[in-house]
């Protein structure tokens, strides 16, 4: 399913505005969700993000609802042991089937008071009607205010940004990960815990391993912990259905003074078929903390096949276009 094409909103339904669908859920960090510096990990953090999210497009839209991407997620501080985080999610435009949320995350320490913003991204959902579960119209979004007119433009150039790179996925398929890049690897049998309204694995299970894979071989190359500071953007190409296997697999693209960048691949494999099919691929960039929580420098990786060599390059090309969005904070008024 292709949510990125260009379409327009079907101007016979009425506009709802953007209060009708404002979410915001809030969540303890418990010890099970931290490392060992009592910093909530990503996955956790991006488990959440789609569960808020998807509510409200599924609020706005009156229809099942399916995760299409993740244009990117920018990690600004961490959440601690025993913080609130609260995460406010709304929409800032509509298509004719697709919609995209923009996601705000803060913590709150609950003795000071003291609040800070954790993340800030956005994902893009697309509505499914009830029999062929197929991509239907949705209801246009109310622009009534200046900043909601800025959002909706700020999405659509987006979502053509989006078109852009769609357009030269092919060349991803050359750096897939492989045994002999000897990954590291997280992998789950998928269960009806998992499962969405439509019993495929909802996205932000796959978000969550995809930060554990990363995590993981992140914290073997600078045998320490470490915290992610952003994903790019990621298309969810196939669905994880139940029961299949999951697997999520990560290499180390390149490394800098006290970030590395991490390349995670996600196949799902049917266990009566043995079939594996690509569902999503993303990039991710960690910091390394040294026990006080600052970043510390870490050991270089040195590509030594043609492919990492492919990966090395194109990760500073990747990284030269996230320093152009370092401003990009939580606002003030969310809404």
């Amino acid at each position: 399913m292709n949510a990125l094409t260009p379409t327009s909103p079907d101007l016979t339904m009425e506009p709802k505005p953007l209060q009708d669908s404002l979410i915001t859920i809030s969540q303890v960090v418990f010890p099970r969700d931290t490392n060992e510096l009592g910093l909530a990990t990503a996955g956790v953090i991006m488990k959440g993000i789609d569960i808020a999210a998807s509510l409200t497009a599924a609020r706005h839209s009156r229809r099942k609802i399916v995760t299409a991407s993740l244009d990117r997620m920018n990690f600004i501080n961490p959440a601690r042991l025993w913080e609130l985080v609260t995460t406010t999610c709304f929409l800032t435009k509509t298509w004719r089937s697709s919609m995209e949320v923009e996601v705000q995350v803060r913590a709150e320490n609950m003795r000071t008071g003291e609040g800070r913003c954790v993340a800030v991204g956005y994902l893009v959902f697309v509505a499914l009607d009830d029999e062929m579960h197929k991509p239907t119209a949705i209801p246009p979004l109310a622009i009534t205010a200046d900043k909601e007119q800025r959002r909706a433009e700020e999405a659509e150039a987006r979502k053509q940004s989006r078109i852009q790179e769609l357009e030269t996925i092919g060349k991803h398929e050359d750096t897939l990960i492989d045994r002999s890049d000897m990954p590291q690897s997280v992998m789950r049998t998928m269960t009806p815990n998992d499962s969405n309204i439509h019993q495929n694995v909802f996205g932000g299970i796959i978000l969550e391993l995809i930060h554990h894979a990363g995590e993981k071989v992140a914290f073997r190359h600078v045998n320490g912990p470490v915290i992610a500071v952003r994903q790019d953007r990621m298309s969810f190409e196939q669905p994880a259905y139940i029961g299949e296997e999951v697997k999520a697999e990560a290499v180390i693209t390149r490394t800098w003074n006290t970030s590395m960048e991490v390349q995670v691949d996600v196949t799902a494999r049917d266990h009566k078929t043995q079939e594996c099919r690509k569902v999503a691929s993303s990039y991710l960039v960690f910091v390394a903390q040294a026990p006080d929580g600052k970043p510390r420098p870490l050991a270089p990786f040195e590509p030594r096949t043609p492919k990492q060599r492919q990966r090395w390059e194109e990760a500073d090309i990747r990284r030269a276009v996230r320093l152009k969005e370092r401003t990009l904070t939580c606002p003030d008024d969310a809404v």
